[in-house]
């Protein structure tokens, strides 16, 4: 009974219905034979196999019910989801477009119109179009500058482009409403028509008026070409007389830097002092100079900084000139107005490692700048590097650069020039060829000699030099002429002073004007350097010692002291100690003839003779001297 009651609760009846079920059963049975029970058992059991038997057909139309069901609602699930991304999307392209034309900045050059029979000789508006779009595209990059895109007061950067306006309502002509609703773009149109006398062409720039050209019949080239330097000149004021510049056309940039310092939009009058300062390098005097700069700083210019510093260089003026290069790189370092950021920084990191003597940093960055196309006006790239390249006692690596230097930016016509001539300098004092030196200086002396206000700088950044190769070729009369009306703030100048008296023997002056000089700049390791160098060849060896040991605290990358420093151990009979100073020296300036030289013999002295071998003939790979060749020749076969 218990097996019929729970297959009756299985088959799918109410609770009631089973509970009246057993009832009857328990009634019908306590009244009734052996055989009634049995027969109405096996009716009962009958019944429970046909309701199993449809329970059993039942089950696949069920799953297949609820699978249907379960299928249905992650449908409606699904299409709730993606209905709610597609809105999402189109919120997103929404925000995008407006974000995109809130930030669109290019220039657009729009069809032109033009007369029927120049349009069926195939010159169509849009080809005109297309011709001003390439010269300005072609304008732009022949344009140098350090500046940053975004700083300019109408900056449409590269995206220079022609439109072609589309008929009807579309998914473009939308776009070309947002953007003009709500961007900064430049617009340029215009058209081109015949005159008595040839063609006219007209170009409106949104915001900036038209103008108008004529010419031949023929001329119509050259009308392109004026009008895309008008709408340059109209659009992009500090890059077209940046433009002018470098085409030879001086006064015209001029003209165009004065407008633009004077009367330009504020963002744009610092640059046009700094484009005014440049332009007058020259034939400005260095007070003139100095005023143009001091307002472009006032306008957070960095550059104007660091041609401020490079100005109290060239005055000798070397601590300020310091100071000034820091900052300009920390003005750098946060975004002052400056393009191609991390390049602009390494190049000032470079300058100022050049400042202290660590030439292998500036080196570096100076090949940095090559690598990345940096940009600005101040000459070809290759002559900042072949110069640390010979002050890092590298030679053939600045022979390397110049061999394919490459082309010039600069807004001078005898910078190039000027700095070729002292790099030539550079590398016969560093040959010590004293006559070739000296010739040289004179050639660059006679052409500064044609520009006075140069002239106002020769004085303390050239002279003291000159003075310094006269004395060395005994022409101290010379020597001491250019050296007296020299300022007493000049750092140059006096340990220039000191080398001069040290070559004429008046020992105590030198160490007097040596002295003068490290109290002049406290930051800087160069007088030191000198001064340990004519200590050692005065035959005082831990003296020089003391110079070349504060030189090493002031700059540790410097190698002249740490080398100089290895020389005076040896003549302290301690060459064991010296080899540790030219290892650490040879870390900055691997290719240093007289280095390997002079460790080689440190390691025969130390009876290390097979190493003394290598360092021999990594010397005589290497640039020497005359007398350093001579003494190769005796130690190495000696």
């Amino acid at each position: 009974m218990a097996e019929a009651a729970e297959a009756e609760g299985h088959s799918g009846k109410g609770m009631d219905a089973a509970g009246t079920g057993a009832a009857a059963l328990s009634v019908s049975l306590s009244g009734a034979d052996r055989e009634e029970a049995n027969a109405f058992l096996k009716d009962q059991r009958r019944l429970i196999h046909l309701q199993m038997e449809e329970m059993r057909a039942e089950e696949p139309y069920k799953l297949s019910h609820y699978r249907l069901r379960r299928f249905s609602d992650w449908a409606k699930a699904a299409f709730e989801f993606s209905l709610g991304l597609i809105a999402l999307a189109i919120v997103a392209i929404g925000a995008a477009s407006v974000w995109n034309a809130l930030h669109s900045d290019g220039l657009i050059v729009e069809s032109f119109t033009v007369p029927p029979e120049l349009a069926e000789k195939g010159l169509s508006g849009q080809v005109v179009a297309g011709q001003l779009t390439d010269l300005l595209i072609a304008m732009q990059a022949e344009t140098s500058s350090s500046r940053a895109a975004r700083s300019y007061s109408n900056n449409w950067g590269d995206d220079i482009k022609v439109e072609i306006p589309e008929t009807g309502v579309s998914v473009g002509e939308a776009w070309r409403f947002l953007r003009r609703w709500l961007g900064n773009e430049t617009h340029v149109g215009g058209e081109v028509w015949k005159t008595d006398s040839g063609i006219a062409m007209a170009a409106r720039v949104s915001g900036g008026g038209s103008s108008v050209v004529r010419g031949g019949a023929g001329d119509l080239d050259a009308l392109i070409q004026k009008t895309a330097e008008d709408i340059y000149r109209r659009t992009q004021p500090y890059r077209f007389a940046l433009y002018l510049a470098s085409h030879g056309r001086q006064e015209e940039a001029l003209g165009r830097f004065k407008a633009l310092a004077l009367n330009g939009p504020a963002g744009e009058r610092g640059w046009g002092y700094l484009g005014w300062s440049n332009m007058v390098v020259d034939t400005a005097y260095p007070a003139e100079r100095e005023r143009l700069l001091l307002v472009a700083q006032q306008y957070d210019v960095a550059v104007a900084t660091s041609n401020l510093g490079n100005m109290e260089a060239a005055l000798g003026r070397a601590e300020a000139a310091l100071n000034l290069l820091r900052k300009a790189r920390d003005m750098v370092a946060r975004d002052s107005g400056m393009g191609q950021k991390d390049a602009q920084v390494r190049s000032y990191d470079g300058s100022l490692a050049a400042s202290v003597g660590d030439w292998s940093v500036a080196v570096e960055s100076r090949k940095y700048a090559i690598a990345t196309n940096l940009q600005g006006l101040n000459g070809s790239l290759s002559y900042p590097l072949a110069a640390a390249q010979i002050s890092d006692h590298d030679l053939a690596g600045a022979r390397a650069t110049m061999e394919n230097p490459l082309p010039s930016n600069a807004i001078s016509p005898i910078s190039d020039q000027l700095s070729r001539m002292r790099l030539d300098g550079q590398m016969a004092i560093a040959q010590e060829d004293w006559a070739r030196a000296y010739d040289t200086d004179q050639a660059t002396l006679a052409l500064e000699r044609k520009y006075p206000a140069r002239m106002a700088f020769r004085r303390t950044r050239d002279n003291p030099g000159s003075a310094v190769l006269a004395a060395r070729l005994g022409k101290f009369a010379e020597a001491e002429a250019l050296l007296r009306p020299l300022p007493p703030d000049c750092y140059q100048c006096l340990y220039s002073r000191a080398i001069v008296a040290d070559l004429e023997g008046q020992h105590e002056r030198a160490d007097w004007w040596f002295a003068r000089a490290v109290a002049q700049a406290p930051s800087l390791p160069i007088a030191e350097q000198w001064w340990g160098k004519d200590l050692l060849d005065r035959g005082k060896p831990d003296d020089a010692i003391v110079q070349f040991k504060r030189a090493n605290q002031k700059s540790p990358h410097f190698p002249d002291p740490l080398q100089g420093w290895g020389e005076a151990l040896m003549a302290k009979n301690q060459s064991h100690l010296a080899l540790a100073k030219f290892a650490a020296a040879e870390k900055y300036a691997p290719n240093w003839g007289r280095l390997h030289l002079k460790w080689g013999e440190a390691l025969t002295y130390a009876g290390k003779r097979e190493e003394a071998k290598t360092q021999f003939t990594r010397a005589a790979t290497l640039d020497l001297t005359p007398s350093e060749k001579a003494e190769l020749s005796r130690v190495s076969h000696g």
